[in-house]
């Protein structure tokens, strides 16, 4: 999954939401408490070394609950991954609709190769911003998914269900992506890299099937109505619904 078995990470006396992603001007949240990832990261790496998915539970318990401040203030880390999740609909259904998007002709690019096609996507899209590297991640996994079997590109072929797929796998690997990054040196627990990859695999799994759960009916009826400002909301409240389901995960 290209996730090095060590990540820097944030500190514990970081913000719990950067400025980059205040994007509802609510600001950093409330001061968080000392070492507030130490008990998520310690639960990570016992998972990670042993493969116990109560283990990989507690941690995300941990993680939502106290590491990121809860369902009320952790999705709001998330703010610029969404507004640029919102873009990123609001490009493609554009396409189709006759709507321009600043910087990107997207007209230009039917009959490319499809890769070329969604690294200029990406380019056009992607913020300057902190979270840049993991929106590219995301970004790339859920077009690269959304667009698989097509050698060239053409926004044509792009159905309703392919954008509600594109936008699962969007938000899904913005949260694993972050997750990850959090866990700092979690991951070296593992013994050797294949029993990381796998631990790695069993995160990412669990990730996508929550935010599938909490997040395709929230796409329901036609989905091109949406517009990006709609989309983005959509994305945080399927991750607060997210968040509360692993809040929940303390009580097991």
């Amino acid at each position: 999954m290209g996730t090095s078995t060590s990540s820097r990470g944030p500190g514990g006396d970081s913000p719990l939401v950067p400025p980059w992603a205040d994007k509802d001007g609510q600001g950093p949240g409330p001061i968080p408490p000392p070492q507030r990832f130490k008990e998520f990261r310690k639960s990570l790496g016992k998972f990670v070394s042993g493969g116990n998915h109560s283990d990989l539970r507690a941690a995300l318990g941990k993680y939502a609950g106290t590491a990121t401040g809860g369902n009320t203030v952790g999705p709001r880390r998330f703010g610029s991954m969404a507004h640029a999740g919102g873009a990123l609909f609001d490009a493609l259904t554009g396409s189709q609709d006759g709507r321009e998007t600043p910087s990107l002709d997207l007209t230009t690019l039917n009959g490319q190769d499809t890769d070329l096609a969604i690294d200029i996507i990406i380019r056009a899209l992607l913020p300057n911003d902190g979270d840049d590297d993991r929106i590219r991640i995301a970004m790339n996994e859920a077009l690269s998914e959304c667009l698989d079997g097509y050698a060239e590109f053409d926004f044509s072929h792009i159905t309703d269900e392919m954008l509600v797929q594109m936008m699962l796998a969007y938000v899904g690997r913005c949260v694993f992506g972050q997750v990850v990054l959090d866990s700092k040196d979690a991951f070296a627990r593992a013994e050797s890299s294949a029993q990381a990859e796998t631990a790695e695999a069993d995160l990412l799994a669990l990730v996508e099937a929550a935010t599938d759960k909490h997040m395709r009916p929230l796409l329901s009826g036609n989905v091109r109505m949406f517009n990006r400002t709609q989309i983005a909301d959509a994305q945080l409240r399927a991750i607060t619904e997210v968040w509360t389901e692993w809040e929940a995960y303390l009580h097991d």
